[in-house]
């Protein structure tokens, strides 16, 4: 984030963004702030736009830039307008730094734009689970058009989220009417070393009505027809973690084939109400073939030694490389750091595939991200006599590094506690990255029988 003024000639304004997260459990929730900083007085005048220039390299188009600030070539312009359009890019959340300047002569005047994009870290992957009326290439198409500043992924923090929700609300309701579209913020995990924005079709229901996945070899077939017959009936959902796909195919990355991939998945709508879409999904199965580790390197770090995570690693060389021992394997390391405050934390091992010899090789990087302690603990739904003896037995407190593993540990055995047996709990953190500070929030109800 910037924080001084660069002086620069003819009218200058500054706007600096910073943000705050929020989190519940892998879900995260982030708001954007900003704050507007002046250079010189600003003085009313009108000016005619020759030119929109923007300084720095960013992801996006021109066009798709001049779109976001709502200037055109050869409109007037006023002191106000350039403020409001420096502000209109700032509201998107793509920038973490904007400076805007007049240069030329009033008649025909270049408007400059220096834009600091937003690091990769704010910046969430885009993931759509059920939008069955479209193909993946046609929904992204469409929201570019739409929303200027869509390019496959969306900033965490600004509008442009709730903006994407809004054109697919639109795009939705013209294929069922009545159609509600929602969307959440999923964190990081092992194995999944990126954040996303996940798009939803909640209503109608979108479920499989039927599933048929051609070039399955015969020792899969009684495992991979398991998968199908579970699916039929289940909602329709093929987003980027814990889809369609994944489903099918864990099966053959546990068993060590690497490239294993769905061609040609194609989802048609056979049925449709207010209440209920059904959908024919067809697809290839393309297994390739299997592969073994060649090595599985992690550096070491104070949270966790090269040589403890080696021994508590659940993949070596020499092993088929199974998906399945691979994230096991990561998910000790993710939990070294939750464990010590590292609430964001990517873990990632990114295959490296050797083609000819039918090897990978894993290298493990950790992102770790800020480092939190606990601000504020909020417990609600006890009542006084269940607070007293939640007080006794909780030992995280104010000032304390965060330990994520403490609390979703404390929450599976609470039952150990007489008078919070038959309930359960909710977690809510709400995370300031900049203070490095978390307030936790623990909602408990009484759990009914069904």
């Amino acid at each position: 984030m910037g924080v001084g003024l660069e002086r620069w000639s003819g009218y200058t304004v500054r706007i600096m963004g910073s943000s705050l997260r929020s989190s519940s459990l892998s879900f995260l929730l982030v708001s954007l702030s900003s704050a507007l900083v002046f250079g010189q007085a600003a003085k009313p005048a009108a000016y005619t736009v020759h030119k929109i220039v923007f300084q720095g390299q960013t992801p996006y188009s021109q066009a798709a830039m001049e779109s976001a600030s709502g200037l055109t070539v050869g409109s007037p312009l006023s002191d106000a307008d350039l403020q409001a359009a420096a502000e209109r890019l700032m509201a998107t959340g793509a920038f973490g730094d904007i400076g805007a300047t007049l240069d030329g002569p009033k008649k025909s005047v270049d408007v400059i734009f220096k834009v600091q994009p937003v690091g990769p870290e704010h910046v969430l992957r885009a993931s759509f689970d059920n939008f069955v009326w479209f193909t993946h290439g046609e929904l992204v198409a469409e929201l570019q058009q739409r929303v200027p500043l869509f390019n496959g992924s969306v900033p965490e923090g600004g509008n442009i989220q709730e903006a994407v929700q809004s054109a697919l609300q639109q795009m939705v309701v013209a294929k069922s009417a009545g159609a509600k579209v929602s969307s959440q913020l999923v964190g990081a995990q092992a194995g999944q070393p990126f954040r996303m924005a996940e798009f939803h079709v909640d209503e109608p229901s979108i479920l499989i009505h039927s599933l048929d996945i051609a070039g399955v070899p015969a020792a899969f077939a009684p495992g991979t027809n398991k998968v199908v017959h579970a699916l039929i009936g289940a909602p329709y959902d093929d987003g980027l973690v814990g889809g369609l796909s994944e489903r099918v195919l864990a099966d053959y990355r546990n068993a060590g084939y690497q490239e294993a991939a769905l061609s040609g998945l194609k989802s048609t709508v056979v049925s449709s109400s207010d209440r209920k879409v059904g959908v024919d999904v067809t697809a290839t199965l393309q297994p390739g073939e299997v592969y073994r580790v060649s090595k599985l390197d992690w550096a070491g770090s104070p949270q966790m030694s090269s040589a403890e995570f080696t021994a508590a690693a659940k993949l070596h060389p020499g092993d088929v490389a199974s998906q399945s021992a691979l994230l096991a394997s990561l998910e000790n390391l993710d939990a070294a750091y939750r464990n010590h405050g590292y609430v964001d934390v990517i873990v990632d091992a990114g295959p490296k595939l050797d083609t000819s010899a039918k090897q990978v090789a894993y290298t493990v990087s950790v992102t770790s991200g800020p480092q939190y302690k606990l601000r504020d603990l909020t417990v609600v739904g006890l009542t006084p006599a269940q607070r007293k003896e939640f007080d006794s037995a909780w030992k995280l407190h104010r000032g304390d590094l965060y330990d994520a593993g403490y609390v979703k540990s404390f929450l599976a055995n609470n039952t150990a506690l007489p008078l919070l047996r038959g309930m359960s709990a909710g977690v809510k953190a709400n995370e300031d990255p900049d203070a490095g500070l978390l307030d936790l929030t623990l909602s408990f109800v009484k759990e009914t029988k069904s």
